[in-house]
C-alpha cells in the first residue's frame, strides 16, 4: 500500500513536471515563438568600420595649421519606436518622427548649438524660400531629391515630367518632401511634415530628414545632427533616452583649421564624399581594399586636402562582431586598428602669409581713403563717389534688404522699408506705362533705361523670352540691342515671333488675341518685379542717388543688422548728427570696421605671392579676401556657403593660382632678353623714343605721352618702363626684309615666354589657370599686353627665374611627408625643369635696369624703399588696362637682396589703379622680411594710404 502511494506521489510529480515542460514549450512556440525565432535570426555577424584619424597639416616652421579634436556629435539612425508610437497615438510613424526631430532641434539650440545644416534652401529674412545653390549643383540637389539617376532612362510623357521636376521651384521642391506631392509616381508620402510647424522649423525638420533620407543606402552608419556640442546637450539628450528614439551621443573627430582666412585656399577642407568623387577614388578597387571609400566617408575637398588625400587619410581598422536585432554588440569576434594618417609639412611660412594678408588688406583700404570722393562721380580719374560705397554695403548684403520688411524689423528698418514702398509703387506705375506707349530706349533715363534692362533680363532667366528662339540677326531684335525701339515694340514683336512662353502667363482662355497676350505679359512683368532681388537693389541705388535714402539711413542700418555693435562710440556721433555719413565711412574703413572685402568696389581684392628664389618653394600664397574653412568642414553650413556664393568679390576663388591678368610692363625684361639674345638690340643700343610709334596704325603711345623718354638704351627703358622704346622692339621683330609681320615679332616673344616658362602651370600644388601667351599685336605685346594673361603664380615663377639668373622652377608649397611617428616618409624638395641659357650681358642689362626701376634717378618709386637701408632689391611695376570703365590693374615683380636674392616678392592688385600701389605693398613686405618693423607696427590694424606722389603710370 505504501509503495503504491509512493508511485502515486511520483505520478503526480512527473505529470506536474511534464505539464509545466508542456505549457513552457508551448508558451516558447506557440506564444512567443515567433519572436523568439526573429531574435535568433538577428543575431547577426557584422563588419564595424572604425575611422583612422585624418593627418595634420604644418607650415616650413612645424605651425600647426590643420588638426583633427574629438567633441560631442549627436547623432540619429533608425528606430522603430517612431513606427510603434504612432500606432499607439494614431497619428503616424512620420508625425512621431518629425515631432522627436523638432523636440531634438530645440534642445541643441536651447544650449547654445547649432544642428549641421548642409540642406541647400533657406529662408529670407522676410520669410521667403531660397536655394542657396545654383547651376550644376542645384541639379545635382534636384536629382537627389526625386532620386532621378539620369533623364535618358525615360521616355515620352516621363521624360517631360522629369525634365520640368529639374526645373522645380524652392516652393516645389519644399511642398515635394513635406508631401510627396508633384513628384514622380511611387514617391510616397515623402517626409509628411505637419503644415503646424512654423516655416523655419519645417525647413530644419527637413534638413534632418533629408540627411537621413540621403543615406537610405547606408542606414548601418549613423546621421549625424550636431557637432561639437556642450556637456549641456550632452546631459539633455542621455538623461532623456526615452524623448529621443534612435538618438545618442558620440565622440567625434572633426577637422580643424587654425588662423582659418589665411590659409584657406590653400589648405582647404574636407566633406562627405560625393557619388562621383567616390567613383573616381575606387576605380580599380574592390570593396575588401582598406582604401575603398564609402558613401558616408570624409575626403578631401579642395586644396591640400585633396591633393595630398592619399598620404592624410587614415587607415581604417574593422572589427567583426555579432550583434542582436536592436544593434547591441553580444561579442567581439576579431578586430584590426585603425592607423592615423601621415602629416603633412609645408613650405609656407605661416606668420609671413598672416602678416602677408593683413598689410594686404590695410593696402587696399587705404588706396580706397584715397579714392573717395564727396562728389556725385567719379571722373575720368575714377575716383568713388560715396554714394557708391553707401550703396555697396546693400549690393553685397552687408546690409539685408529682406530683414527690413520682416516682423523683427526695427523702427529705423520699418522707416526705409517704408521709403522702398513709396519707391518701388511708383517705378512699378513708370514702368506699366512704359509697356503701354513706351518711348524708344535711348530716349529715356538712365535709370529707367536700367529698370527696362531688368525687365528683359528677368523674362530671359525665367523663361519667359526664349531666347535659343530668338533670330539674333532680326532687324527689330537689333535695334532694341542698339537702343533705338523701346521694350514695348520689342515685346509685341517677340509675341509675333513666337519667341514668348505664354503657357506660363495667365491667360482666362484658351482663346486670345495679340493684345489679350501682352496685356497679360505687362501685368506678369509688374506682379514678378516686386520679387526680384536684383530690381529691389536697383531702387535702393537710385534712393540713394537721389537722396530718398541718405547716407545716415543706410550706414544707421549697419547698426540695426549687428554689422557693427551699438556699444561703438561712433553710434552716438551719427545718430545725434555730431559727424555726417562721408566721413563716418571714412572711418570705418581707416579702422577696418568696414572691408574692402564687404564693400567689394574697386579695388577690393589682391594677391601676393613669395618664393624662395634658390629653390622655388612658396614662402606665402595669399589671396584676399578669404574665407573660413572651418564653416565648410565637418559638414557645410549652407548658410555661410550661400553668401560666400553670393559675394561679389567671389571670396571662394584662388587669385595667386587662377586669377589672370595681363602682366604689363612686368614683361619687358622678358622682352628685353629676346632683344638681346636674337640681336635686335644689345645692352648699349640707342633708340630715339618719340612717346608716340606711328609705325602701325592705331598708333600706340608711350605712357610720359606727350612727353618723350629721348634716347635710351635698354637698361634705361627698363628702369623708366619706356613704352616707345618696347614698341620699336617688337616692331623689329616682326621685320623681315623690311616688311613687318606681326606674327613673326609674336613668335620671337613667344620663344622667350616659353623659356620662362609661360607656356604651362607654375607647379603650384592646386588648381590654376592655364597661361595664354599673347597671339595678336606683337608691337602692344612686347609691353605685356596683346592677348598675354597670367596668374600671380606663373608671374612669381617668371620673376624667381629672373632672380636667379635663368633657374627655372616647378613652384612648390608641399615640404614633406612623415607617418605617424614622425619618420619621413616623402620629401619633395625642388624641382628644377630648365636652366634658361642667357649671355651674361644681356642679365646684367636687364638686373641693372630692374635696380634702376627702384632706385634710378627717374624712378617714381625710389622713396617707397628708402626704408630698406642697404637691403638693397630690385624690382620692375606694370599697370595692366583690362576695362576702360574701369581702374588698371596693378603689379610689381621684385627679388632682394639685390646682390644675392632670397626671395622673390610678386604683388598683383587687380583693379589697383596704379603699380605704385602694387609696389609699396611689396615694400612693406620687405620691410617684414629684413625684420625692420616693430611689433607694434607688425600687428597694427589699420588701412595704410598710399605715400604722396606715389603714382606709377607705365
Amino acid at each position: 500500500m505504501l509503495f503504491s502511494n509512493r508511485l502515486v506521489i511520483f505520478g503526480m510529480v512527473v505529470i506536474g513536471l511534464f505539464s509545466i515542460l508542456t505549457a513552457r514549450l508551448f508558451e516558447l512556440q506557440i506564444i512567443d515563438g515567433q519572436e523568439y525565432l526573429e531574435n535568433f535570426l538577428l543575431k547577426t555577424k557584422k563588419t564595424i568600420t572604425t575611422e583612422g584619424s585624418r593627418g595634420n597639416i604644418y607650415d616650413v616652421n612645424g605651425n600647426l595649421l590643420a588638426y583633427n579634436k574629438l567633441a560631442f556629435t549627436v547623432v540619429m539612425e533608425n528606430s522603430d519606436e517612431f513606427e510603434k508610437l504612432g500606432k499607439a497615438n494614431k497619428t503616424g510613424t512620420n508625425f512621431e518622427r518629425n515631432k522627436m526631430i523638432h523636440n531634438l532641434i530645440q534642445t541643441i539650440e536651447a544650449n547654445g548649438d547649432e544642428i549641421v545644416n548642409e540642406f541647400p534652401i533657406t529662408v529670407t529674412s522676410n520669410g521667403r524660400l531660397k536655394f542657396t545653390v545654383s547651376g550644376n549643383s542645384l541639379t545635382r540637389f534636384l536629382k537627389d531629391v526625386y532620386s532621378i539617376t539620369s533623364v535618358d532612362k525615360y521616355e515620352g510623357d516621363e521624360r517631360i515630367k522629369v525634365q520640368r521636376l529639374l526645373e522645380s521651384s524652392v516652393d516645389d521642391v519644399f511642398k515635394y518632401l513635406s508631401t510627396g506631392q508633384g513628384g514622380l509616381s511611387g514617391s510616397g508620402k515623402m517626409f509628411e511634415i505637419d503644415e503646424s510647424y512654423a516655416l523655419e522649423d519645417a525647413l530644419k525638420i527637413m534638413a534632418v530628414r533629408y540627411s537621413v533620407y540621403m543615406n537610405r543606402y547606408s542606414q548601418m552608419k549613423p546621421v549625424t545632427v550636431a557637432n561639437d556640442v556642450s556637456e549641456q546637450t550632452l546631459i539633455a539628450i542621455q538623461e532623456n533616452p526615452e524623448d529621443f528614439p534612435g538618438v545618442s551621443v558620440t565622440q567625434n573627430s572633426l577637422r580643424v583649421y587654425n588662423d582659418s582666412k589665411y590659409f584657406a585656399h590653400i589648405i582647404g577642407y574636407t566633406g562627405t564624399i560625393s557619388t562621383s568623387e567616390m567613383e573616381e577614388m575606387n576605380e580599380g578597387l574592390t570593396e575588401d581594399d582598406y582604401a575603398y571609400y564609402r558613401s558616408t566617408d570624409t575626403i578631401g575637398k579642395s586644396g591640400i586636402e585633396q591633393k595630398m588625400e592619399q598620404y592624410l587619410k587614415g587607415k581604417k581598422g574593422t572589427k567583426e562582431v555579432y550583434v542582436d536585432n536592436l544593434g547591441k554588440i553580444l561579442q567581439v569576434a576579431s578586430s584590426t586598428e585603425a592607423k592615423a594618417g601621415n602629416n603633412v609639412t609645408l613650405t609656407i611660412d605661416a606668420e609671413l602669409q598672416k602678416y602677408c594678408y593683413n598689410i594686404l588688406e590695410r593696402r587696399l583700404a587705404g588706396i580706397l581713403l584715397a579714392k573717395l570722393t564727396s562728389a556725385s562721380e567719379g571722373g575720368s580719374n575714377k575716383l568713388i563717389p560715396i554714394n557708391d560705397v553707401y550703396f555697396a554695403l546693400i549690393d553685397n548684403n552687408i546690409i539685408d534688404i529682406d530683414i527690413l520688411s520682416s516682423e523683427k524689423a526695427t523702427d529705423h528698418e520699418r522707416f526705409v522699408y517704408g521709403k522702398f514702398v513709396s519707391k518701388m509703387q511708383s517705378i512699378l506705375t513708370r514702368i506699366s506705362s512704359q509697356l503701354k506707349d513706351g518711348a524708344k530706349q535711348k530716349d529715356l533715363s538712365k535709370e529707367m533705361q536700367e529698370y527696362m534692362l531688368i525687365v528683359y533680363s528677368m523674362l530671359s532667366e525665367q523663361g519667359i523670352l526664349n531666347s535659343n528662339l530668338i533670330n539674333t540677326s532680326d532687324t527689330v531684335y537689333l535695334d532694341w540691342k542698339n537702343d533705338r525701339i523701346s521694350l514695348e515694340e520689342f515685346l509685341r514683336h517677340a509675341l509675333k515671333e513666337e519667341w514668348i512662353n505664354i503657357s506660363e502667363l495667365e491667360l482666362d482662355s484658351a482663346y486670345y488675341d495679340t493684345e489679350e497676350m501682352y496685356s497679360a505679359l505687362s501685368q506678369y512683368i509688374v506682379r514678378e518685379l516686386e520679387h526680384q532681388a536684383d530690381f529691389d537693389k536697383l531702387l535702393y541705388k537710385y534712393m540713394i542717388k537721389s537722396g530718398i535714402l541718405s547716407g545716415k539711413d543706410v550706414c544707421l542700418l549697419l547698426y540695426e543688422q549687428g554689422v557693427l555693435s551699438k556699444e561703438d562710440i561712433d553710434y552716438s556721433s551719427l545718430s545725434n548728427s555730431a559727424i555726417n555719413s562721408y566721413e563716418f565711412i571714412k572711418r570705418k574703413i581707416r579702422k577696418l570696421e568696414i572691408t574692402p572685402a564687404q564693400l567689394a568696389l574697386d579695388p577690393c581684392s589682391g594677391s601676393i605671392v613669395i618664393t624662395d628664389t634658390k629653390t622655388g618653394e612658396v614662402r606665402a600664397l595669399v589671396s584676399y579676401p578669404s574665407y573660413d574653412n572651418n564653416k565648410l568642414a565637418n559638414g557645410i553650413d549652407a548658410d555661410y556657403y550661400a553668401s560666400l556664393v553670393n559675394d561679389k568679390t567671389n571670396p571662394l576663388y584662388n587669385r595667386s593660382t587662377q586669377q589672370k591678368t595681363a602682366p604689363g610692363s612686368t614683361y619687358k625684361p622678358l622682352v628685353s632678353i629676346a632683344g638681346m639674345e636674337e640681336g635686335y638690340i644689345d645692352g648699349w643700343s640707342i633708340i630715339d623714343t618719340k612717346g608716340i610709334f606711328t609705325s602701325i596704325t592705331p598708333y600706340a603711345k608711350c605712357w610720359h605721352y606727350p612727353s618723350s623718354h629721348g634716347k635710351i638704351n635698354v637698361q634705361t627703358a627698363i628702369g623708366v618702363s619706356c613704352n616707345y622704346y618696347f614698341y620699336e622692339l617688337g616692331y623689329r621683330m616682326g621685320l623681315s626684309n623690311g616688311k613687318y609681320s606681326s606674327d613673326k615679332g609674336l613668335n620671337t616673344i613667344a620663344e622667350y615666354a616659353r623659356l620662362f616658362g609661360f607656356d604651362r602651370k607654375s607647379g603650384i600644388e592646386l588648381p590654376e589657370s592655364e597661361p595664354n601667351i599673347s597671339d595678336y599685336d606683337a608691337v602692344r605685346s612686347a609691353i605685356g599686353q596683346g592677348t598675354n594673361s597670367y596668374t600671380p603664380s606663373q608671374i612669381s615663377r617668371y620673376a624667381t627665374a629672373l632672380a636667379s639668373e635663368g633657374d627655372l622652377y616647378n613652384l612648390s608649397i608641399l615640404d614633406y611627408v612623415t607617418d605617424s611617428e614622425g619618420v619621413k616618409i616623402v620629401d619633395f624638395g625642388p624641382e628644377l625643369i630648365d636652366q634658361i641659357e642667357i649671355d651674361d650681358s644681356s642679365w646684367s642689362a636687364v638686373k641693372n635696369g630692374m635696380y634702376e626701376v627702384v632706385y634710378g634717378e627717374k624712378s617714381s618709386i625710389s622713396h617707397l624703399f628708402t626704408a630698406l637701408g642697404d637691403n638693397k632689391i630690385a624690382g620692375k611695376t606694370g599697370t595692366a588696362q583690362e576695362n576702360t570703365k574701369r581702374p588698371n590693374h596693378a603689379l610689381f615683380v621684385s627679388y632682394g637682396p639685390y646682390a644675392d636674392p632670397e626671395i622673390s616678392v610678386t604683388t598683383v592688385i587687380p583693379f589697383g589703379y596704379t603699380s605704385s600701389y602694387a609696389a609699396m605693398t611689396a615694400s612693406d613686405v620687405y620691410k617684414y622680411y629684413f625684420g625692420l618693423l616693430t611689433e607694434e607696427e607688425k600687428n597694427a590694424t589699420t588701412a595704410l594710404l598710399p605715400d604722396s606722389g606715389a603714382v606709377s603710370n607705365d
